[in-house]
């Protein structure tokens, strides 16, 4: 079977958008799939959500590889001009060797336009590949319920059209299901983030608490928080725009800052509680001006620590080495399940290490309470978060997490497996 994968973010292009796709352009040839990409050139300036990460490339190199076509630089930059020029590379590309189906990988989600095209044109089954559920997904607010009803119907267009679609999450498959009838649960396939078996070699690194400098837990995030809504503007037009925005999902943006963990050590301490004192926050990512402020307005400053942006690999080893992991989401309201999981938390459970989870209900927090090593707390409640730091710094100075144990779910989300159940799925969509 020959696939041509369409996407916008491809190493050297870090960051968790990158990985999905590098994953399957990996996996693909093993498993008798001939993947060709279709990226772009790495950009000359990049942004804060841009970061380049090189040692992502390694990771696609051997005897059987998949062949990679970049756009033409574009010093002026601009979606529209990528597009028109991804549609063009495509349809040679096409002529000269015609793929049994195509496969777009989003965000930017306007790809979509681009793959109906060249399907119509061709007459090939088209998949999408949705990484978050778009309309539906309440971390992204809209000028106006217009706006979001415009995009809400683009998507209701694209899932149509679609010969395929791929949800990251069970959750999403229903909700897909469920906003446009038309959609066949059938054409719907479940395919999870996940984790390289390579960069989780066996034996596990052992942790031992009397190695750490001054008794410290070190709690390890990867990845950025989204801090920016716990400072709105105060403006007139500001706050008259904050009321018109529509988001489509009721979150508590809160639940994806430092905030409430600060909050969680801040009452140990004044209980004179020793997980107060011994809890140490690693942040292993970027840090952005919002959460700088939130930190620094915390009456624990001390407890946190941030390393900048490491590689994948250093990432990787970050991780591994922890003594707990910290994975947290927005707050919800009870009953309403999470549309998302993050993409860290497969890694976080191959790792084999605890994790509190600041999770609401949903497919994450069922995840991670799959692996017996979970410590599940509401993302917004500090009182839950500080029972949760106890129970894990009790743990840990019995020696209980000195072993990395994965639990009994761990290799569902192996990236070869979900390649592998990928190929499967579109194979079943370019043979009808």
């Amino acid at each position: 079977m020959r696939v041509l994968l369409f996407a916008y973010y491809f190493p050297p292009d870090g960051g968790a958008g990158t990985q999905r796709p590098s994953s399957f352009a990996r996996h693909f040839p093993g498993l008798g799939v001939d993947c060709t990409v279709v990226t772009r050139t790495p950009p000359a300036r990049r942004n804060y959500w841009e970061p380049e990460d090189a040692s992502l490339l390694a990771g696609l190199s051997g005897t059987k590889q998949a062949r990679v076509i970049r756009t033409p630089p574009d010093p002026a930059g601009g979606l529209n001009r990528w597009l028109s020029a991804v549609e063009q590379i495509a349809d040679e590309e096409i002529r000269r060797n015609r793929p049994d189906v195509l496969l777009l990988t989003m965000s930017p989600f306007e790809l979509w336009c681009v793959g109906a095209a060249l399907a119509d044109r061709h007459r090939i089954p088209v998949v999408f590949d949705l990484r978050d559920p778009w309309a539906l997904d309440g971390w992204q607010s809209y000028r106006t319920y217009l706006h979001w009803r415009r995009e809400a119907q683009a998507m209701r267009a694209m899932l149509r059209r679609a010969d395929g679609v791929v949800a990251n999450t069970p959750e999403c498959k229903r909700l897909f299901c469920e906003f446009e009838p038309s959609l066949r649960p059938e054409r719907v396939s479940v395919v999870t983030n996940g984790w390289e078996a390579d960069d989780f070699p066996q034996p596990a690194p052992r942790i031992d608490p009397a190695s750490r400098p001054n008794g410290l837990l070190r709690l390890v995030f990867t990845g950025s928080f989204l801090s920016k809504p716990l400072y709105p503007g105060r403006s007139l037009r500001q706050r008259v725009g904050s009321l018109l925005r529509y988001v489509p999902e009721p979150i508590v943006a809160s639940g994806r800052t430092p905030l409430h963990l600060l909050r969680a050590v801040s009452m140990l301490r004044e209980r004179q509680s020793e997980a107060g004192r011994a809890i140490r926050l690693v942040v292993v990512g970027q840090k952005d001006e919002w959460t700088s402020r939130c930190v620094e307005e915390s009456n624990v400053a001390d407890a946190v620590e941030f390393t900048g942006y490491l590689s994948h690999g250093d990432s990787v080893r970050a991780i591994r080495e922890a003594d707990a992991l910290f994975l947290p989401l927005h707050g919800l309201p009870a009953g309403v399940r999470s549309r998302i999981v993050p993409g860290k938390a497969y890694e976080y459970i191959a790792t084999g290490r605890p994790i509190l989870g600041a999770l609401p209900e949903g497919d994450a927090r069922e995840i991670i309470e799959a692996t017996g090593r979970g410590f599940i707390a509401d993302p917004c409640d500090d009182e839950a978060l500080a029972a949760a730091l106890t129970a894990i710094h009790a743990g840990w100075v019995r020696g209980a997490f000195n072993e990395s144990i994965q639990g009994p779910n761990v290799a569902l989300y192996e990236r070869g497996v979900l390649a592998a159940a990928l190929a499967t799925f579109l194979r079943g969509i370019a043979q009808t």
